[in-house]
């Protein structure tokens, strides 16, 4: 598997995480650092694979947010400085979107 390839798989399992354990149902504060943690990390996983993503494949899809998602990655700007409720909102409206293009290739 090359570069690229391994990419968007590392990107696509990310994506399959966060958004299997972000649809279920949760309240409580408990709750909410563990959803908060459990979404954060595999938010700076997905980050961390877009930071690597090659000119080549970041050219055949133009479509996805690269900057947008390498930000997830940065310490002391990205998933650290968002909220649970503002990662939730990450996962509903952004990487649906991810996830289709990346399904096309």
């Amino acid at each position: 598997m090359d570069d690229a390839q391994s990419i968007v798989r590392e990107m696509q399992q990310a994506i399959e995480a966060v958004t299997r354990y972000a649809t279920r149902g949760c309240s409580g504060m408990a709750c909410d650092r563990a959803r908060g943690a459990w979404i954060g990390n595999h938010l700076r996983v997905l980050g961390r694979a877009a930071d690597r993503a090659t000119p080549e494949l970041r050219q055949a899809h133009p479509e996805i947010p690269w900057d947008r998602l390498s930000a997830l990655a940065d310490e002391g700007q990205g998933v650290v400085a968002m909220t649970a409720d503002e990662m939730q909102e990450y996962v509903e409206r952004v990487l649906p979107h991810v996830a289709r293009a990346l399904k096309q290739d």
